[in-house]
């Protein structure tokens, strides 16, 4: 039988919340723990939100080079 404790499966716009906090440093741990994420969800948009960090950077010192 299933409690009412059980961790519920996040969603895309959950998991992104969670890598930015991991990313900036800043987490509420009970926050976190209330919902499931797999590995693959975590790798996934990490790449993504590291890729954009990357291109933000690079478009940045393109402008302010030109």
């Amino acid at each position: 039988m299933m409690t009412g404790n059980t961790p519920r499966k996040a969603n895309f716009f959950e998991v992104l919340r969670m890598v930015l906090s991991a990313f900036l440093g800043i987490r509420k741990r009970a926050e976190h723990e209330k919902i499931e994420v797999s590995p693959g969800q975590v790798i996934a948009v990490a790449l993504l939100a590291a890729a954009f960090f990357v291109f933000s950077v690079v478009s940045v010192v393109r402008l302010v080079l030109r």
